[in-house]
């Protein structure tokens, strides 16, 4: 069973989850591939129509009017956290503290098709997930023991991907995790100093200077930001004032589809199809109504590797300047 111990050199919590060890290692490797369509096929994809069967029973779908289904929720066969868990913490002693591994995790099926990446979906599709990316958040908020949902996709097996078939996973904890504890904490203090959101100035000056600009329509902006981490590494945010994902209201998912996939195909096809992971950074449980903290999504491209430096400092060494990286997304092509 999975469980979670306290590291008091960090004040952090660290997740032990041995079923992890049982994935599937089915990812093929694509070679070549300069267009986001026609990736080569999984045979006997658990994700794929027809073999339902091979997967936990579904937690919910949006189907078309014949009743196949277009996007697919289903609990993670080999979770990190488990909800039947325990969230009592335990004192081992003084200094070691562990609790049990609960939580949930849940994979998002974004299409039927198995052969085509996000980037390619058409924007109806594209809309489709994120609707139910933002249903899953809001139900699994309403477990009181959720502290954190976390949103994200691995693209590609540097990413951390096991099969092909295109999906999301949603992984709620009964911690907030130092990280985002660290970022809501810094867009808390520059809030109490100056009383403006911290993400909204950085928004207003990206758009000022124009030189990390991506792409951006009436309701959200693109943009590499000005201290990326890692080479390509690029925001989307709202252009209005959210806290949290669970309050984007629906007729602002179809430009959020339609930047996003801008944003994917134009890495898709200028860094031909590089593995990526992305995250929907949102406030945790009882910050939802908080002024400081504004959620946005992040797109972060495995183009290097953390060596000995980055490791052993946290600190990040990125090879390539935003406004370089910027402007060649810029020129390229986003269809």
């Amino acid at each position: 069973m999975p469980e979670l111990r306290f590291d008091p050199t960090t004040g952090d919590w660290v997740v032990f989850a041995p079923l992890r060890q049982l994935r599937p290692r089915t990812l093929e490797k694509d070679q070549g591939q300069s267009s986001p369509h026609h990736l080569s096929v999984e045979q006997h994809c658990p994700f794929c129509p027809g073999n339902e069967a091979m997967t936990p029973r579904e937690i919910d779908a949006i189907r078309n009017s014949s009743n196949a289904w277009q996007v697919r929720v289903i609990p993670n066969k080999f979770p990190a956290l488990q909800i039947e868990e325990d969230d009592r913490r335990v004192e081992v002693s003084e200094l070691f503290h562990k609790m049990g591994g609960c939580g949930a995790h849940e994979v998002v099926v974004e299409s039927p098709d198995h052969t085509t990446v996000l980037a390619a979906q058409p924007i109806d599709q594209i809309e489709r997930v994120l609707r139910m990316l933002q249903r899953r958040y809001l139900d699994l908020l309403r477990d009181r023991r959720f502290q954190s949902i976390i949103l994200f996709k691995n693209h590609g097996e540097r990413a951390g991907t096991s099969l092909r078939h295109s999906h999301w996973q949603i992984i709620a904890t009964p911690v907030v995790p130092r990280m985002l504890r660290l970022r809501y904490a810094e867009a808390a203090q520059f809030f109490d100093r100056t009383g403006n959101c911290l993400h909204q100035v950085m928004l207003n000056e990206e758009l000022a200077a124009q030189k990390r600009i991506v792409s951006c329509n009436r309701n959200f902006v693109a943009f590499l930001p000005f201290a990326s981490h890692l080479p390509f590494e690029t925001w989307i945010m709202p252009s209005q004032f959210q806290s949290s994902f669970g309050q984007l209201p629906g007729e602002l998912f179809r430009p959020l589809a339609e930047i996003m996939k801008s944003v994917l195909t134009k890495l898709f096809v200028g860094l031909e199809n590089p593995d990526f992971n992305l995250t929907i950074d949102t406030a945790s449980r009882g910050d939802e109504e908080q002024s400081s903290f504004c959620w946005h999504i992040r797109i972060l491209p495995r183009l290097s590797t953390a060596a000995g430096f980055e490791l052993g400092s946290g600190m990040s060494i990125n090879t390539v300047l935003p406004e370089d990286a910027a402007k060649f997304l810029r020129a390229g092509t986003d269809e």
